[in-house]
């Protein structure tokens, strides 16, 4: 590997290690409890949305 290969793998590796892990941020409970609340406000953006824009058929 080059040596500027090796350099941008240390980012790569700093820049991950920095993101916490998935168990880090949810446990088993709060995931569930995430999933809900962003489906159901994905359903309720969609649903206004619908109201304001209307898809026309092309002739």
């Amino acid at each position: 590997m080059t040596r500027a290969g090796k350099g941008n793998l240390n980012v790569v590796e700093e820049l991950y290690s920095q993101i916490p892990a998935f168990t880090d941020v949810f446990s088993e409970d709060t995931f569930y409890i995430f999933v809900v609340f962003f489906v159901l406000s994905t359903l309720m953006v969609a649903f206004i949305l619908s109201k304001f824009i209307t898809i026309k058929p092309v002739e």
